[in-house]
């Protein structure tokens, strides 16, 4: 088994720890290969949980020293995840994440995967659940034809807290409908569609993104997958 990890964040925007951090625990793990998506600068995120333009060349020049270092111990990539709201990031790339976790609705952003308590708010303000879905499908249908990026994060985000405070039926024909077409739709447009352990590392959920009824829809789709565990702590 190759042992990887494309999605990975450290301090320089929501993260723990330090990059050199995370590659020496990535080598203890035996993995060959780690690359780095820090959440690229956008217009509605707060300080703290992207990293801003003006750290980009500081930040990227730190990958390069990193990887010539660990050269002989691991394989290092450079990378970005960009939100539908992202700046375009005037920076050479090894590869690219694309991710929704802002909806947008009468000039004001909303954030997908605050809280529960959030959540709920965001689906009144939609006038329901159905709405909501329709329009975060929307978008990120529209995202991924007006971006290149390369991997599709965590499809189903809006589902973060539905273990623990159900908005809707993840299993209902209506929205498996909804939701097979937007990744047909997306699949079609070349994006490889990421496996997320993310929220389970950190006590959200205790299965994956998207969920097992969309793997299996990937899975009849013949879609190219990734495994990511959008590691925030070494």
């Amino acid at each position: 088994m190759i042992k990887f990890n494309l999605h990975t964040h450290t301090i320089y925007s929501d993260g723990k720890n330090t990059p050199e951090e995370m590659i020496n625990r990535a080598i203890e793990l035996n993995f060959s290969d780690l690359g780095f998506s820090e959440h690229a600068d956008d217009v509605c995120s707060e300080d703290g949980i992207v990293m801003l333009q003006k750290d980009y060349i500081k930040y990227f020049n730190l990958l390069d020293t990193l990887k010539e270092k660990y050269k002989s111990q691991i394989n290092i990539y450079k990378g970005l995840e960009l939100d539908a709201f992202s700046y375009t990031p005037k920076v050479k790339l090894d590869y690219t994440i694309g991710s929704i976790h802002y909806i947008k609705k009468n000039n004001e952003f909303y954030s997908i995967d605050f809280d529960a308590e959030t959540s709920r708010k965001i689906v009144d303000i939609f006038g329901g659940t159905k709405n909501l879905l329709i329009a975060y499908l929307e978008e990120m249908i529209a995202f991924a034809k007006r971006n290149p990026y390369n991997i599709l994060a965590h499809f189903d985000l809006y589902t973060k807290f539905n273990e623990i405070d159900p908005i809707f039926d993840v299993n209902s024909k209506e929205y498996l409908d909804m939701a097979t077409n937007a990744l047909e739709e997306v699949i079609n447009l070349g994006k490889i569609i990421e496996i997320n352990t993310g929220a389970i590392s950190r006590g959200y959920r205790t299965t994956f993104y998207p969920s097992l009824s969309l793997v299996k829809v990937l899975n009849d789709l013949k879609a190219p997958i990734i495994l990511g565990s959008d590691a925030h702590s070494k």
